[in-house]
């Protein structure tokens, strides 16, 4: 069966639901705030760590295939101490 962008921005939330119930569950009430920054940088830091491992390092094939600025990912990678 063929992916379909719809098919796969369905799984993406699907998962990110289930962690977010999970992440809320297990802190069970205590110490849950600025939840939304939070996973904004986990999953970005998690997303540009792997396109750029996935392109072996190439800053800008990354930030194209990421459809942000060169400039920005640089940023960001120095920002989240990923090794290019």
């Amino acid at each position: 069966m063929k992916k379909t962008l719809k098919n796969v921005n369905s799984s993406i939330s699907k998962i990110i639901k289930n962690e977010t119930i999970a992440y809320i569950d297990k802190m069970n009430g205590q110490g849950v705030n600025n939840l939304h920054n939070l996973f904004i940088s986990e999953v970005e830091k998690s997303l540009i760590s792997t396109v750029l491992k996935h392109l072996n390092g190439n800053v800008t094939k990354t930030a194209d295939y990421l459809g942000i600025n060169r400039g920005t990912l640089i940023k960001r990678i120095k920002e989240y101490g990923i090794s290019a």
